[in-house]
């Protein structure tokens, strides 16, 4: 098992195995011709950990000549074949980006911009008034501010650490002269503003409190999309990111910017009316955090970091303080303590020794994660729960920040964090590319859970560069399969007779490339963090001095 997308030629290069090894080849994918051989390497993993059993391998990191190869075992085992290219990176970066234009919602997907048969009408008529952009949060149609916002962050991310500046990505707006990843990024902040209320308030949801069976829900027929409630946990998300991406568009629209800002500091006042106020909305309940008063405190130090950047008023860093928590071991959409700290240490009148303690606290942080990916026979950063190859790719992204700012404080951070993309794309238990439609793929996702993919039943089913949610341990509440469902059946968690599973299955192959929602639903928030981990991987590709050729 290893990445079938392939590697930079100065990357670190391993395959793993479910025989021994003693030795391997690398072989050219057309001819057959040896190009490099190796031995094997001892077993990793934890033999007793059922989840993840040991696995031998081989490491061929020197081999540096660009070309397209296949690595073959003295056993026999022949992988699938894999690229090394100094570019190697670009088009799945490219088509994980495109995977939020697809998502979008209130607008057509229209045939020009698809590239594919996954189009749609528009179902703007059918949004509250005044509300506009933001994309479809998940393969169901609601958007939410939790996930509109930490998808936000890691685009914004990637735009100030790797400044991907493609205008060709086949969008609406490419060509317009401003890099796509803004254009794209702006679409949810758009939605951001239209639902920020006279008070300053922001609405948590713009959402769809009912569907048709599954398979028969058009997205421009249905019921209409209701409000959701403003809170102060939204409100300062909002905020947050509303200050963190206003200096970022200046440079290419003041007057967006602008209205950034000023939306910012209307939020900002709705937050001092509620000082002790951590609300959150029951509409469309996902991803509710109601008198969670840490998620209260991690999202107001976010809020006061995002207008730190943007103002460099000092007010900010005093309310940075008061508001403080610990950074929680990974960012997430529901702890954006780490988020937080990040933006702050980026504001230029941000406090040094507090940057100090930060970067002491992540670099800490870090460690674990290298720790506890060095446990997993793949090198993986991920968790076995809903989502976990977001967790990976959230982890790998604070690994990547460590090792672009203090680099001698975790010195193995890039090197581990790039195990999250080669998880993904192959380097797992299944063998399989947990991301849809990639070029050179020969084992990887079609399907997913999407209502609107579902009622169009086009073929391929999915549109490239779907993320899935990976591996779960268990299937989420309501995730079953119901065969004599219609207009279609459904395959769950459990029951898919295309990839059976049971409850002895070890963890990491419980995935099904069907319509569990549970391991395989298409979402924002596995589509930013993976985004960004692309962005930094053709960073660095261009970056690290090549290998001479052998």
């Amino acid at each position: 098992m290893m990445s079938q997308v392939g590697f930079a030629p100065g990357d670190a290069k391993h395959f793993t195995a479910t025989t021994k090894v003693t030795r391997f080849v690398v072989i050219r994918d057309i001819g057959g011709d040896v190009v490099w051989e190796g031995p094997g390497a001892s077993p990793t993993g934890d033999p007793a950990d059922p989840a993840a059993p040991s696995r031998w391998g081989g490491d061929f990191s020197p081999l540096a000549v660009p070309g397209r190869y296949k690595v073959r075992t003295d056993t026999g085992l022949e992988s699938a074949p894999f690229t090394i290219a100094a570019d190697v990176f670009d088009e799945p970066r490219r088509l994980v980006q495109r995977v939020f234009y697809y998502q979008r919602a209130f607008t057509a997907i229209a045939p020009a911009h698809a590239e594919g048969p996954w189009v749609h009408a528009t179902d703007a008529a059918r949004a509250p008034p005044g509300v506009r952009g933001g994309w479809h949060d998940a393969g169901d149609y609601s958007l939410y501010n939790m996930t509109t916002v930490s998808s936000l962050y890691w685009l914004l991310e990637a735009h100030r650490d790797f400044a991907p500046g493609d205008d060709a990505a086949n969008l609406p707006e490419s060509g317009n002269g401003v890099p796509d990843l803004l254009d794209e990024a702006r679409h949810g902040l758009e939605w951001l503003l239209s639902v920020q209320t006279a008070d300053g308030g922001v609405r948590n949801s713009t959402c769809l409190t009912t569907y048709g069976a599954y398979g028969a829900n058009p997205p421009e027929a249905g019921s209409a999309y209701v409000h959701g409630e403003v809170g102060t946990l939204a409100t300062a998300r909002a905020v947050g990111i509303f200050g963190a991406a206003a200096p970022i568009y200046r440079l290419v629209d003041a007057a967006f910017a602008d209205r950034l800002v000023a939306a910012a500091l209307r939020g900002w006042q709705f937050l001092e009316g509620r000082p002790d106020e951590h609300s959150d909305g029951p509409t469309c309940g996902a991803y509710r955090q109601d008198g969670d008063v840490r998620a209260g405190r991690a999202t107001r130090m976010f809020a006061a970091a995002g207008l730190l950047v943007a103002t460099g008023d000092t007010r900010f860093d005093r309310a940075f303080a008061a508001s403080f928590v610990e950074i929680d071991e990974e960012p997430s959409p529901y702890r954006f303590s780490a988020y937080a700290a990040l933006l702050y240490r980026r504001a230029a009148a941000a406090d040094p020794a507090r940057v100090a303690a930060i970067d002491a606290r992540l670099a800490t942080v870090a460690r674990e994660i290298v720790t506890a990916a060095g446990r997993h026979p793949y090198g993986w950063t991920g968790r076995y729960v809903w989502g976990s190859l977001a967790i990976g790719f959230e982890r790998a992204g604070l690994l990547i920040a460590v090792c672009l700012t203090q680099a001698p404080a975790v010195p193995t951070a890039c090197r581990v964090a790039r195990s999250s993309l080669d998880y993904a794309f192959g380097h797992n238990s299944l063998g399989f590319a947990y991301v849809s439609g990639l070029p050179g793929v020969t084992t990887g996702r079609r399907h997913a859970f999407h209502h609107w993919l579902a009622t169009l039943d086009a073929t391929p089913f999915l549109f490239p560069g779907a993320v899935a949610g990976g591996p779960n341990a268990r299937p989420e509440p309501a995730d079953g399969s119901r065969p004599l469902a219609r207009p279609r059946a459904v395959w769950g968690y459990w029951g898919d007779p295309a990839m059976p599973r049971s409850a002895s299955t070890p963890l990491d192959g419980r995935y099904t490339d069907n319509d569990s929602w549970s391991t395989n639903e298409v979402a924002i928030a596995w589509q930013a963090p993976a985004f960004y981990n692309l962005a930094f991987a053709a960073w660095a590709a261009r970056q690290a001095p090549q290998r001479a050729a052998k």
